[in-house]
């Protein structure tokens, strides 16, 4: 019989704060009358949301940050030197190591960054582990893929523990990509699934999740069930017939034997840019009809950026860690919804601590993930 899976400790550091403490912390202190402000702290020379603390090298932030969110991970977990040691670590970006490869040729005229070996070998030696490293690049599924890749390993018994890092730091490259695609919001306001959005914002953050087959909290998310399905309408973009988008987190309600009436709620992946949106809503739209059933739904980008191949571990934190403390997020800055769609995000926030969450990811090249986690006794099975 497969083995269950839980996330039994997580750690992140992002543009609302330095530890999971203070990001969700801040999280709920943002509302529509200070996100102006909030943004306005956030962005500096370009609309960014950034890690507020400063660095003397993108190096230095960059091993720095990924040091800290892997030892706080470890701490959240409590975990014993010899459970460090069985840990499978699973990388999860799009830029991966761009920021340094930028740094290195504007200094040196070269490019010589650090290779992926070095930074495997950098976080083998944190943890001691007795595995080699692995790299997962999806564009923004990136993350939510390593979590699956990392859940089916556990649930096989061909891994007892697994350690799923999600990162993403500033880089021109990858900004000025988005902007010649004509993706980055003009106005420098986040307003994802919003029939007036004009595009996305970029992030950075950094965020790592354990997994194990046993709990070490009593309200442990376990992963219930996943899906991924490819839309090969475009690399850039999805279908407005959004199948792909539907058929994922369909299959992954019925790899989980359940049905819509389970849902709590479902975190949109609302990138904010207009065909993205638009075959997003298109999705969700036809999964209520479909089951004929609605649940709240939840966008967090407004708050932390599109953080690309990170976002997985990001949102996924966030909104577990939210929920534990007592809070389903509201959506922020938005104002008018799409015609003929029958459904708006939670405008609202609203007390839980417990929930059964369908997440839903896309990616260039037609990626799309699902996944569902819950810390509903009754829901994990």
């Amino acid at each position: 019989m497969d083995k269950k899976v839980y996330i039994t400790a997580s750690s992140i550091v992002c543009a609302l704060g330095e530890d999971k403490k203070s990001s969700i912390s801040k999280l709920h202190s943002i509302s529509n009358l200070n996100y102006k402000e909030y943004l306005k702290n956030n962005f500096e020379e370009i609309n960014y949301y950034r890690i507020k603390e400063k660095f003397n090298s993108k190096r230095e932030k960059f091993f720095k940050v990924l040091e800290k969110t892997i030892k706080d991970a470890i701490l959240d977990a409590n975990l014993k030197d010899e459970e460090k040691k069985e840990l499978h670590v699973f990388f999860a970006s799009t830029s991966m190591n761009i920021s340094l490869l930028e740094e290195d040729f504007l200094e040196q005229n070269i490019l010589s960054a650090i290779s992926f070996d070095e930074i495997s070998e950098f976080v083998e030696k944190i943890l001691n582990t007795k595995y080699p490293s692995v790299f997962i690049q999806t564009a923004c599924t990136s993350s939510a893929n390593a979590i699956i890749k990392a859940t089916n390993f556990i649930k096989n018994g061909e891994i007892k523990r697994a350690m799923v890092i999600g990162f993403e730091f500033f880089n021109q490259s990858t900004y000025e990509g988005f902007s010649s695609l004509m993706l980055v919001s003009q106005s420098g306001e986040y307003k994802p699934f919003d029939k007036n959005s004009d595009g996305l914002i970029l992030g950075e953050a950094c965020s790592c999740v354990i997994l194990e087959s046993k709990k070490r909290s009593n309200n442990d998310f376990e992963i219930l069930g996943f899906a991924t399905t490819f839309d090969d309408f475009s690399i850039t973009s999805s279908n407005p017939d959004a199948k792909a988008t539907f058929n994922s987190m369909n299959e992954a309600l019925n790899s989980a034997s359940l049905n819509l009436n389970n849902i709590t709620c479902l975190k949109a992946h609302a990138t904010g840019s207009e065909n993205s949106n638009l075959s997003e809503v298109n999705a969700i739209d036809k999964l209520f009809k479909y089951h004929n059933k609605k649940c709240d739904v939840v966008v967090l980008k407004p708050y932390i950026g599109h953080t690309l191949g990170s976002c997985g571990t990001n949102e996924i934190i966030l909104l577990c860690e939210s929920i534990k403390n007592g809070t389903l997020p509201k959506t922020i800055n938005f104002k008018e919804p799409y015609s003929n769609i029958d459904f708006t995000p939670l405008l609202e926030d609203k007390k839980i601590n417990s929930a059964t969450i369908l997440f839903h990811f896309v990616g260039f090249g037609g990626s799309n993930s699902s996944l569902i986690l819950s810390n509903e006794d009754n829901k994990c099975i």
